[in-house]
């Protein structure tokens, strides 16, 4: 019996265009990977801790697995490859975006109101580099669940070539 749609086990015919689109989602997910872990590292000091860092390490780290492991399946491991895992998987890496750099902007935003010039002086600079680091980190990542959204439209209207001939069972020729 023949599998077609999300149930089939082999990539579809992927545009070229998705490759665009997919490189530069690994490579500001690595960005966002490396100014998260910036933020983890000053995030433990001063009596300051935030979940956003570790959260943003969680979906770079996603990001990485999921658009790496489709590049090397749809390439090298053709058999292994299955739709319904790839959409679901999109569809969540564009919900855990959203709410990564929401809740990134938001920390950001709330960090940086703490710095009244002059009450904490010690330690100032750490509060600044922190927020500052997370507001880069909600920049970026606003650009990758962008890109995300794109990638994901790309893959899901990719056409399919049909090669159904008469010999194969339910071809109507």
């Amino acid at each position: 019996m023949s599998e077609s749609g999300l149930e089939a086990h082999k990539a579809p015919a992927r545009p070229r265009v998705f490759i665009y689109f997919a490189v530069p989602i690994l490579l500001l997910s690595a960005v966002v990977l490396a100014l998260a872990a910036y933020a983890e590292s000053l995030s433990g000091h001063f009596f300051y801790e935030s979940d956003v860092t570790r959260f943003l390490l969680f979906v770079s780290t996603w990001t990485w697995l999921l658009y790496g492991g489709m590049l090397i399946t749809w390439r090298h491991a053709n058999r292994f490859y299955y739709r319904i895992v790839a959409t679901i998987s999109q569809l969540l890496s564009i919900v855990f975006w959203i709410i990564g750099w929401a809740w990134a902007t938001a920390s950001a935003s709330d960090t940086l109101s703490f710095d009244n010039y002059g009450s904490y002086d010690s330690i100032r600079g750490h509060w600044v580099a922190f927020g500052q680091t997370v507001a880069a980190c909600a920049g970026v990542g606003a650009g990758v669940w962008v890109l995300c959204i794109v990638a994901a439209l790309i893959y899901c209207f990719t056409t399919e070539p049909t090669t159904t001939t008469a010999s194969e069972p339910g071809s109507d020729v």
